[in-house]
């Protein structure tokens, strides 16, 4: 039977004193949010300690968040909202994210390439009830099949200037995906979100990642 994994999990802004960070394991939430202001879901990120950032590939990160945190849900931590998961193709296309619960939702980076075995795992996923997102998304026509298949698209703020953002609106119109602005960090630029149509947030200027970690569990010897 399994169990509640997050429930010994304690938010950790800063390390508790005589903690070592090799005895802990990690993560991070950050919130998104919608036009009213209501949390709407959380990205979970992989942390490597209390300073709130990763050292490591992305293949790795995936696996941990898979391995250590993300089997048994995170309910305790997001209160059952949404969760996103940055994922690579690996983790994608070798079945490792079927061990996920059917409301997480599979962040694509945007290294992925769509090709034939990506969008035959993403259609997969999709039948078993899982969304799509695809993170960082510049606008090209290769990207058209994943565009047909996501459920989020998450533009980001620093990469992107006004009008590269007008046009992938443009070619988007027909898409039922939700546009997600993410890396908002003012005020200007959420306005400018919003008046750009743009249905969920994400940024340090609305919320950044909280830091929560537990104590490992080491297997006794045998």
């Amino acid at each position: 039977m399994q169990t509640n994994s997050c429930e010994n999990w304690i938010r950790s802004p800063c390390p508790p004193s005589g903690s070592s960070a090799r005895y802990h394991r990690f993560l991070a939430l950050q919130p998104i949010f919608n036009r009213r202001g209501k949390i709407f879901g959380y990205e979970a990120l992989s942390r490597s300690g209390w300073d709130n950032r990763f050292t490591g590939d992305s293949d790795a990160a995936t696996k941990m968040m898979i391995r250590d945190w993300m089997v048994h849900g995170l309910d305790e931590l997001t209160g059952g909202c949404r969760t996103f998961l940055n994922c690579t193709r690996e983790a994608l296309v070798g079945g490792l994210l079927t061990l996920l619960r059917p409301s997480t939702v599979l962040e694509l980076l945007e290294t992925v390439e769509p090709d034939k075995e990506v969008l035959a795992a993403c259609r997969q996923m999709k039948a078993l009830g899982y969304q799509i997102a695809l993170d960082d998304f510049r606008h090209c026509e290769k990207m058209e099949d994943l565009v047909a298949l996501a459920d989020y698209i998450k533009v980001d703020f620093r990469l992107s200037c006004n009008e590269e953002r007008r046009e992938i609106i443009r070619r988007l119109k027909t898409s039922t995906a939700t546009l997600v602005a993410e890396k908002i960090e003012t005020n200007e630029e959420f306005e400018m979100a919003l008046t750009e149509g743009f249905r969920l947030f994400q940024g340090y200027y609305l919320g950044r990642p909280t830091v929560f970690s537990k104590h490992k569990v080491f297997p006794l010897p045998t």
